[in-house]
C-alpha cells in the first residue's frame, strides 16, 4: 500500500474536551481524506513522546495547529496577555522552520481560541490563524480546507536524522539547562559510510554563542570520523550532535528580558 501524506496534529490535552477535539480531527483526516494524521496523544512515555513528536514533524507535510487558553499575565508596560500552550507554540516554531529555512512545501493552519494574544514568533509570522468558539467550529473549517490540500508524502531517506532533549539537573524557576542530541539512524539493509548532517541552533539559547547571527549552524559528516567509527550498520545508529542549550526569562520567545 502506498505511503500516505501526513498531517500533524497540534492540539492541547490538558482537558478532556481538549483531547476530544485531538482525537475528532484524527478520525476526520483518517476516514475522510486520503491523508494519515498524527496526533501525539497516542504515545505513552515521555521518552517515546518527545522523540516521536520530533520524528513525525519532520516527515508531515501538513500541520494543525490548535491553541486553547493557558491562562493571563501581565507585561512589563501593563497590558494584559492571553496566552496559549508552550507546547503547541514550540511545535508552531518547528513547523515554521521546516517551512521558511528548510523550504518544505507543508500547509499550516492554526487555530487559536478567541482572545489569545499574539505573541513569540506567531507575531513574526504570515500566518492568518482562524479563531475560534468551540470545537464544532474547528471541525467545521477543517472539513471545508483539508481535502482541497494537494499533499504528497515525503520521501523516505535510508538514513533518519533523530533528536531529542532532556532537562539537566540543577534547574531553577530562572534557568533550565537541556541537551539536544542528534543522531542519524540506518533504516536500510545496507551500511552506510558516506553521509553529512547539518544543523542551525538558534543562537539566543547557546551560551557564549556569536550573536551576530541568529542561528549557531554545525556540520559533521564522515570525514570526521576514523573508517571503523562512521560506518553507520543497519538497524544501527551513530551519535553526531550533543548541544547544551539554556532557556531563561531573558531568551524566552515573547518575552523582552
Amino acid at each position: 500500500m502506498p505511503e500516505k501524506a501526513l498531517i500533524f496534529i497540534s492540539c492541547g490535552q490538558f482537558t478532556p474536551d481538549e483531547i476530544c477535539l485531538g482525537t475528532e480531527i484524527e478520525r476526520f483526516i483518517k476516514e475522510e481524506t486520503p491523508f494519515e494524521p498524527y496526533f501525539a496523544e497516542q504515545q505513552n512515555t515521555l521518552e517515546g513522546l518527545v522523540a516521536n513528536i520530533l520524528s513525525a514533524l519532520g516527515r508531515a507535510v501538513g500541520f494543525i495547529g490548535i491553541m486553547h487558553h493557558r491562562g493571563n499575565i501581565v507585561a512589563p508596560d501593563g497590558k494584559r496577555i492571553t496566552r496559549g500552550s508552550v507546547w503547541i507554540e514550540q511545535e508552531i516554531a518547528i513547523a515554521a522552520f521546516m517551512q521558511h529555512v528548510l523550504a518544505r512545501k507543508m500547509e499550516i493552519v492554526l487555530y487559536l481560541q478567541k482572545g489569545i494574544s499574539r505573541e513569540g514568533i506567531r507575531s513574526q509570522l504570515r500566518l492568518k490563524p482562524v479563531e475560534f468558539d468551540s470545537n464544532t467550529d474547528v471541525l467545521r473549517d477543517l472539513r471545508a480546507r483539508v481535502p482541497a490540500w494537494n499533499l504528497v508524502p515525503r520521501p523516505n531517506a535510508p538514513l533518519i536524522a533523530r533528536w531529542n532533549w532532556k532537562l539537566q539537573p540543577g534547574y531553577t524557576g530562572e534557568r533550565h539547562e537541556y541537551l539536544f542530541h542528534v543522531e542519524l539512524y540506518n533504516s536500510s539493509d545496507e551500511m552506510i559510510d558516506q553521509w553529512k548532517v547539518e544543523i542551525w541552533f538558534p543562537a539566543a539559547f547557546i551560551e557564549n554563542a556569536d550573536s551576530s547571527g541568529e542561528f549557531v549552524h554545525k556540520i559533521s559528516s564522515d570525514t570526521n570520523y576514523s573508517p571503523d567509527a562512521k560506518r553507520i550498520f543497519p538497524g544501527r545508529s551513530l551519535s553526531v550532535f550533543r548541544i547544551p542549550y539554556v532557556v531563561t526569562h531573558a531568551n524566552w520567545p515573547g518575552d523582552e528580558g
